[in-house]
């Protein structure tokens, strides 16, 4: 016969299973720490009530004793339970979590302190630490890019250009001060939360133009673009607003992925060029800008060139001449003087003798093909072809009848 389970243990399983549960539907757990402190802090909220604590300012007061007597870890406990209790008053629970936040960063555990901040700015967007948290997330996000400046630095000493690839490192969980695994996702999401909660603070547009230049770096173009002009749109004061033009410019060229593809990046990028030669000095002025948007120009001119000619081809491939000599017209005229006009114009000329000769191209239709050879070999025209060269020249016959003489044109007496 089974031994029952006493009503104390089984009570005591129910709420480890709750606990467990309530950690891993949490969110911003990194690690075994961050899901254990998860944990608890689900259990506090499930069994534990907020209660007015008339001790509290005591128990501050004694936690920013230990805090500047440089024992973080007693302090981060005692404010982290002051900063729970949401029975506290508002100002209390707002600087106690901000102050646990700095302990955590004191002690160089960087990824938890990030989340502690932004824990602060979640419960008080508008709150008095606002604009300080931010400025420790992205003192942070600037010891985390490090490894980021490093590996730039070593790429451009070999001498290699392109797009620099996220290559996964070696894990190191003892270092408290980076995050265990994905540090640049976590660096972007960082520096994302710092703009958005201070969009006008002193690191905001930087946060900005860094989440764009370092997605522009590893190829990721589309969400460079977005940073970036969202970067020129709302930061025009910014000193960054014209390096982050330029960079905008090149990635709004490349993130269509070639002519073949939408060209609504072209004409974008090509707008923001003319805007930035007319209205900012700092890039219209100076030679080495001025040279760089020369550059862009040329690469955007001849992408939208290109498109032109491959929908010209488009049309000789399937059977309309009349359409493909006309998107050679666009390119002749649009891009006169370079080799793409050149081409087209060679084109244009053998598609328009071929029509005139009553060979037009008969695309990749097999059953046009099949008659054209078979016309050929035979020697006979296409039907209709004598009518049309009867109606250019009037020397010759319509089909089936003698050459009619012209008669001579009288005045009238």
């Amino acid at each position: 016969m089974a031994t029952p389970i006493p009503n104390a243990t089984r009570s005591r399983r129910f709420r480890q299973a709750l606990v467990v549960l309530a950690a891993l539907c949490g969110t911003g757990c990194h690690g075994f720490r961050g899901f254990r402190e998860r944990a608890s802090a689900d259990f506090k909220e499930l069994f534990v009530s907020t209660y007015d604590d008339p001790k509290a300012p005591e128990k501050f007061e004694a936690a920013q004793a230990h805090f500047d007597a440089g024992r973080y870890d007693e302090a981060q406990s005692q404010f982290r339970q002051i900063a729970d209790n949401k029975g506290n008053p508002v100002a209390l629970c707002e600087r106690a979590r901000f102050m646990q936040a700095e302990c955590r960063y004191q002690r160089g555990h960087y990824p938890e302190a990030v989340d502690t901040y932004h824990k602060l700015l979640l419960d008080f967007p508008t709150g008095a630490y606002r604009r300080d948290a931010c400025g420790r997330m992205f003192k942070i996000c600037d010891y985390w890019l490090d490894d980021f400046r490093a590996e730039l630095e070593t790429r451009t000493a070999k001498g290699e250009t392109g797009i620099l690839r996220w290559k996964p490192g070696v894990p190191k969980p003892w270092d408290r001060t980076r995050p265990a695994l994905d540090q640049e996702g976590r660096l972007l999401e960082a520096l994302e939360r710092v703009h958005v909660h201070d969009i006008m603070g002193p690191e905001g547009d930087k946060a900005l133009f860094l989440c764009g230049y370092v997605n522009f770096i590893r190829g990721n173009f589309n969400e460079a673009d977005q940073f970036f002009s969202q970067l020129e749109a709302t930061h025009k004061d910014s000193p960054l607003r014209p390096q982050a033009m330029l960079l905008a410019v090149q990635a709004k060229n490349n993130k269509t992925g070639g002519p073949s593809y939408d060209g609504r990046g072209c004409a974008e990028a090509l707008h923001l060029v003319q805007v930035a030669q007319n209205s900012i000095p700092e890039l219209a002025n100076d030679p080495a800008n001025a040279k760089k948007l020369d550059n862009a120009l040329v690469a955007i001119r001849s992408q939208q060139a290109e498109k032109d000619m491959l929908m010209a081809d488009y049309y000789v491939r399937t059977g309309h001449p009349g359409s493909a000599v006309f998107y050679y017209e666009l390119v002749r005229r649009r891009y006169g003087g370079t080799r793409y006009s050149d081409v087209a114009t060679e084109r244009q000329a053998r598609l328009m003798q071929m029509m005139k000769e009553g060979r037009p191209e008969v695309g990749n239709d097999p059953f046009a093909i099949a008659g054209a050879k078979f016309n050929e070999v035979i020697g006979r025209r296409p039907a209709g072809e004598e009518k049309d060269r009867a109606r250019v020249d009037p020397n010759v016959a319509p089909a089936g009848g003698a050459i009619q003489p012209t008669p001579p044109v009288t005045q009238n007496p």
